[in-house]
């Protein structure tokens, strides 16, 4: 379990700072999601994107959060995926 501080890897990147990953937020509506991880970590931006949506992240970095909700109530829905930085 990541605490609070901890580095995390992503691909070849160590990430160290403030909060980098949210499950508690799975079910919670996309823009209630947003503004929780934004205020968690100022760090960070998230986005919002219809599940169906193929993004790859050929690039990860550390100021970048991903949430995922379902195609038809975007971006309103709950989000579906754990939201972590990367």
């Amino acid at each position: 379990m990541l605490r609070e501080g901890m580095p995390i890897s992503i691909s070849s990147m160590v990430c160290v700072g403030l909060k980098v990953e949210w499950p508690e937020l799975i079910g919670v509506s996309g823009i209630e999601a947003k503004k929780k991880i934004e205020s968690d970590n100022p760090y960070v931006t998230a986005f919002i994107y219809p599940q169906d949506v193929i993004y790859v992240r050929a690039i990860s970095c550390c100021n970048r959060v991903l949430l995922y909700v379902p195609n038809d109530n975007c971006p309103n829905g709950p989000v579906i995926t754990r939201p972590i930085v990367g």
